[in-house]
């Protein structure tokens, strides 16, 4: 009854629809409240074993628990959003406030190895302007999700095609921890993977410093990848601002996100940073909308990227280009734990629900091991 109660604690969008499920379908009468004191018992000492393993590593006492290592083993890094309230402070919302989450993606892949690069022209769907659109519409949370484009809207087709590595296997990891507390669970979980062993490692992330904190400490012998489609966003605001309509800039924008795909980073920052030295100088008051404050944020985030954008070289070796899969888990951790009714305890309520809902999403079954441990 109480595994039967955390899966669907899991599984479901709340602890109030878990109580209807279990009524239709496991034929179990159990209040919300009932399930999700079960629930959030668990997810606790899902987190406690996962700091245990941590504290294992810290003391090298820790083992590798796969048989055989990952020939490509990804790590991926992103933060995901979950709104909190005060907890102990009796009944209603005391506090509320958005925090956000710690998530770690770690993949087995499979790839080939190439002696060149095996997909030098820029793929047609990065030439399609609807596409990338709704993509950098998403990526700053104003779109639903990604539109299909009609194959009409891809300009220069060229039958370019990008096969990335194939996922085997995923384990994932969620928290409120920050970033001094969350490395040493994720090098915990990628050692007893055998991540460290594996011929190939990549790590992945956007440009936010924390990620590249957590990569050079704990992670440094991975292949450093920021994400292409990041990049792609900062090339389209630049580009639109400088062209002021996308009719005007989606030109400027896909000659710069060849040039990336092609490695030529630095030629796109030539580029932005002649334009920029034409316009009048900027001031501390200019607003952020400015088109000379836009291109200068895509100059420093590609200037801090650069050593990261090597996707030439990346595509040789069979590594990934883009944190995709990272964005999907992300989606599928906020479907059970973000919405504007749903205020979770500080930490009390929302790391066990973190915790409890990526153990539910992994692919090695640890949800079920670990009830049926118990």
């Amino acid at each position: 009854m109480k595994t039967k109660a955390v899966i669907v604690a899991a599984e479901t969008k709340s602890y109030k629809r878990a109580e209807v499920v279990l009524v239709k379908v496991g034929e179990i009468k159990m209040s919300s409240r009932h399930i999700s004191r079960i629930a959030t018992d668990v997810g606790q000492q899902l987190l406690d074993k996962q700091r245990e393993r941590a504290e294992l590593l810290s003391r090298k006492q820790l083992p590798v628990e796969v048989e055989n290592v990952p020939s490509l083993a990804v790590v991926s890094m992103d933060g995901g959003r979950i709104r909190t309230r005060q907890e102990n402070c009796g009944s209603g919302t005391h506090e509320p406030r958005w925090r956000e989450s710690k998530n770690a993606l770690f993949l087995r892949m499979q790839s080939d190895i190439h002696e060149n690069d095996p997909c030098p022209e820029l793929p047609d769907f990065l030439k399609n302007r609807r596409y990338v659109r709704q993509l950098v519409l998403e990526m700053s949370g104003s779109a639903d999700g990604v539109e299909e484009p009609p194959d009409e809207e891809v300009e220069e087709t060229t039958n370019a095609k990008y096969d990335p590595p194939k996922r085997l296997m995923r384990t994932c990891l969620s928290s409120l921890d920050n970033s001094k507390t969350f490395g040493p669970l994720m090098a915990a979980e990628a050692h007893r993977k055998g991540f460290f062993q594996a011929s190939r490692q990549a790590f992945i992330g956007d440009g936010m410093p924390c990620n590249w904190t957590i990569w050079k400490k704990y992670f440094p012998t991975f292949t450093p990848i920021v994400d292409l489609m990041h990049a792609v966003s900062y090339l389209y605001h630049a580009a639109v601002a400088i062209g002021e309509t996308e009719d005007f800039g989606w030109g400027l924008c896909l000659e710069w996100t060849r040039a990336c795909w092609q490695g030529r980073v630095a030629d796109v920052i030539d580029e932005m940073s002649a334009w920029l030295l034409q316009q009048p100088n900027m001031t501390d008051a200019i607003e952020d909308d400015d088109p000379r404050r836009i291109v200068q944020t895509a100059i420093t985030y590609l200037t801090n990227n650069r050593s990261r954008m090597n996707y030439p070289v990346y595509r040789q070796q069979g590594l990934p280009l883009t944190s995709a899969l990272m964005e999907s888990l992300i989606k599928e951790i906020n479907w059970r734990v973000k919405g504007t009714e749903k205020f979770w305890n500080d930490p009390g309520g929302a790391n066990p629900i973190l915790a409890l809902k990526a153990a539910s999403l992994c692919d090695d079954d640890r949800l079920d091991k670990f009830l049926s441990s118990g």
